[in-house]
């Protein structure tokens, strides 16, 4: 199997492309807000009203951009690698015409906000996962809570890496070196693990892995 396909074997175009462009709108549920998103993203960006109203803007046509390339993905014939394409260039115009609203230090805080939401998203989806498999695995509620913010940082360094590739043509020694990344993320994630879990823990932990694997 090719690194790529072992890439996106672990998640799919559609969850890829959700988890790194809508994950902003956590920003709105963790400040259990009513306001729109380009309004919590003043408050924490500092922006001014211009900024505020450009912002706004913005993003209603970068989700109007969106919301048309999923749209063409309902037809019979939809090619998920032109929704792959569409996505990144529109993901490429959007975080230009960013850059020319907010200034440096607020576009990497933008950066920050999303990635931070993304990890927090995850984190509650492997927490619930876990405790699916809790009885499985004897994890108790502390283990749970330390095991799923690892597993949610190693699940979104995967899915970034999977994304800035998606669509390249990557010759041999990009593969070995994606392969690599690849490897080291998994090792980090493990050795972590080790840290938390008993070495029976372990042990019904990856006999559950490969069962999930058989099944896919």
């Amino acid at each position: 199997m090719s690194v790529m396909k072992t890439l996106f074997n672990y998640f799919s175009y559609t969850f890829i492309i959700s988890a790194l462009l809508f994950s902003i709108t956590a920003i709105a549920a963790e400040k259990k807000a009513d306001d729109d998103i380009a309004a919590i993203l003043a408050q924490e960006l500092k922006l001014d009203e211009q900024q505020t109203q450009q912002m706004r803007a913005a993003m209603q046509k970068f989700g109007a951009q969106l919301e048309k390339l999923f749209a063409e993905q309902e037809a019979e014939d939809a090619d998920p690698e032109k929704l792959i394409s569409g996505v990144k260039q529109a993901q490429d115009a959007h975080n230009k015409e960013l850059q020319g609203i907010l200034s440096k230090d607020q576009f990497k805080a933008y950066e920050a906000l999303k990635e931070k939401a993304i990890k927090g998203i995850f984190t509650d989806l492997i927490a619930i996962q876990l405790m699916d498999i809790q009885p499985k695995t004897s994890l108790s509620n502390e283990q749970i809570d330390k095991l799923a913010p690892v597993l949610a940082d190693t699940k979104y360094k995967i899915i970034k890496i999977a994304w800035e590739n998606a669509g390249k043509q990557l010759r041999p020694r990009q593969k070995i070196s994606l392969g690599r990344q690849l490897k080291s993320i998994q090792g980090e994630a493990r050795a972590a693990a080790e840290k938390i879990l008993t070495p029976e823990q372990l042990q019904a932990w990856d006999k559950y892995n490969e069962e999930q694997q058989k099944k896919s």
